[in-house]
């Protein structure tokens, strides 16, 4: 095999598994996107990895990757946390075996390059995008990659991101832009994939320019589309009954729901099943309402209100390869110290892990690690 690398890779280093307890049957929550794997069909992980049975965390050795033709070695600086990775711990989201890698919000610093990757690779910042599409059926030939039926993804379909290296395709593992500062680079990577998110769900929504959008939750991709709505010229509403987060978003400039008013676009982020009345309210006549948050619940549905209203509403699920990742990092520069500024100030260490997945559900920030 055939790799350029910057220095030998260790044999074997440390990770992070859940083991342990059996799996609880729950059924899918909400989880916001769904995440993919490699161009391979896999990611190795090593160095650090969080490999994951529903429970437990615990710190054991494991062998460190290569990368394979087309692939980068990426030892990863930063992790984010979300819902998803939630719902792989607790058993809700069923993973292919035991134990299990998670996380798909992440990056690092290229340190190898398998065969046909540019050796001029070793040494970039690069996030990961973590859903890979199989590139040939209908969906992904018409550009809608987020629809293939094959799409992989890391961390719940394929092993994650959340280890100190993984073997990743090397187009998937985008370069940040140069003149970043490199420390900010290499922690902004947790938050660059939800970002991205937020900005195709932006794109697919349309709204007119200039105008007042409600946003039904604060979390971290409600604030991340918040950010994503300002910097489009948009002004952001927000309904989140959660002080901390709401004074978050409402720092970043959005402002708070007044009770009564109606927007032509409306975008529900939390995936809470009692969320779903406010956000249909608050759509005006011929509105939008675009789903960002999923739960596997009943939510009730007056058809004949949406008919008269004619709302539409849709779902936007993770974004579609290549261009909205290129697109989004090609204005990351513009923004990169905002989305810094909405993560925790300090990472959890990979020894902490279990800390760092209870604090998402009440954090006001987003949640990360360095492996």
């Amino acid at each position: 095999m055939s790799t350029t690398s910057t220095a030998p890779a260790p044999a074997t280093t440390v990770a992070v598994r859940l083991t342990g307890l059996a799996r609880v049957d729950t059924g899918r929550t909400g989880t916001g996107s769904g995440r993919t794997d490699t161009g391979s069909g896999r990611a190795d992980t090593g160095s650090g990895g969080l490999d994951t049975a529903p429970g437990r965390l615990d710190v054991v050795p494991v062998a460190a990757p290569e990368p394979g033709p087309g692939e980068v070695l990426v030892r990863v600086t930063a992790v984010g946390l979300c819902g998803t990775d939630l719902a792989v711990r607790s058993g809700a989201r069923p993973v292919p075996e035991l134990p299990w890698t998670v996380g798909h919000e992440g990056g690092g610093r290229v340190v190898a390059v398998g065969a046909g990757v540019d050796p001029g690779r070793v040494g970039e910042i690069v996030v990961v995008e973590p859903n890979l599409a199989c590139g040939r059926c209908r969906f992904c030939v018409a550009g809608r990659t987020s629809a293939c039926p094959d799409r992989r993804s890391l961390g719940v379909n394929a092993p994650g991101l959340l280890a100190g290296l993984v073997a990743v395709p090397a187009g998937y593992a985008h370069a940040l832009p140069a003149g970043l500062d490199p420390a900010t680079a290499e922690r902004v990577v947790a938050c660059v994939e939800p970002w991205v998110v937020t900005r195709a769900a932006l794109r697919r929504a349309a709204p007119e320019p200039g105008s007042r959008c409600l946003v039904v939750g604060a979390g971290s991709q409600g604030t991340l589309l918040c950010l994503s709505l300002l910097a489009a010229g948009h002004v952001p509403v927000v309904a989140e009954p959660h002080d901390g987060r709401r004074r978050r978003a409402v720092d970043l400039g959005a402002e708070e729901l007044v009770p009564g008013e109606v927007f032509g676009t409306v975008f529900e982020t939390s995936g809470a099943p009692a969320a779903w009345p406010t956000a249909v309210a608050a759509v005006d006549r011929a509105g939008t309402l675009l789903l960002i948050g999923q739960h596997d619940g009943e939510s009730p549905v007056n058809t004949h209100d949406l008919v008269q209203r004619q709302v539409t509403v849709t779902g936007s699920l993770i974004y579609d390869h290549p261009g909205d990742f290129a697109g989004a990092l090609a204005d990351l520069p513009a923004v990169a110290d905002a989305l810094v500024g909405l993560m925790e100030p300090e990472p959890f260490a990979p020894d902490r892990a279990a800390a760092a997945f209870d604090a998402v559900a009440t954090a006001d920030r987003k949640v990360w690690l360095a492996p």
